[in-house]
């Protein structure tokens, strides 16, 4: 167990000399999400790519962090916004925030209410937080805020 609380200040000291962490990011460190096999819950914080296209040609990125944030690109656009995120039982709810793309375009205040698919082990989640698993995906429904257009089910892979 010592060597464990070893790993875990080891990294939290190079993560916050290196810049790459703030002490309130670590606050978040602990987020998770119930998942039926896992009664403590899972690990979500951490970034995540969507499956499939959005709008038709646009990709989206996202990461669940304290200061969420999510990047579309496609259709000749690069889009980096900002998002809101709560999570509650088994439910995590997604409010990204419009933000301009450029060239007199930008993207929708859209929202996704999502769960958790897939476990995994992450050994950078077993230093933070010794015996908890990380989720591997999340099934979304994406509910775009532009009016006719309709919600869609995505799926979204943990990419760190």
């Amino acid at each position: 167990m010592r060597f464990v609380e070893f790993l875990r200040s080891a990294f939290v000291a190079i993560a916050l000399a290196a810049g790459g962490l703030t002490t309130p990011a670590l606050a978040q460190a602990d987020a998770r999400i119930i998942v039926p096999d896992v009664p403590g819950g899972a690990l979500l914080t951490g970034c995540y790519r969507v499956n499939e296209r959005l709008y038709g040609p646009y990709r989206m990125e996202f990461c669940l962090e304290q200061r969420g944030s999510y990047t579309v690109t496609g259709g000749g656009v690069r889009c980096n916004g900002r998002l809101d995120w709560s999570a509650r039982g088994r439910d995590l709810n997604i409010n990204l925030r419009r933000t301009s793309c450029g060239n007199g375009v930008a993207w929708s205040a859209d929202h996704m209410s999502c769960r958790g698919t897939g476990l995994f082990a992450g050994i950078l989640a077993r230093i933070i937080v010794p015996d908890l698993p990380v989720l591997g995906a999340l099934r979304c429904t994406y509910t775009p805020s532009v009016g006719g257009t309709r919600p869609v089910t995505i799926v979204a892979r943990r990419i760190n």
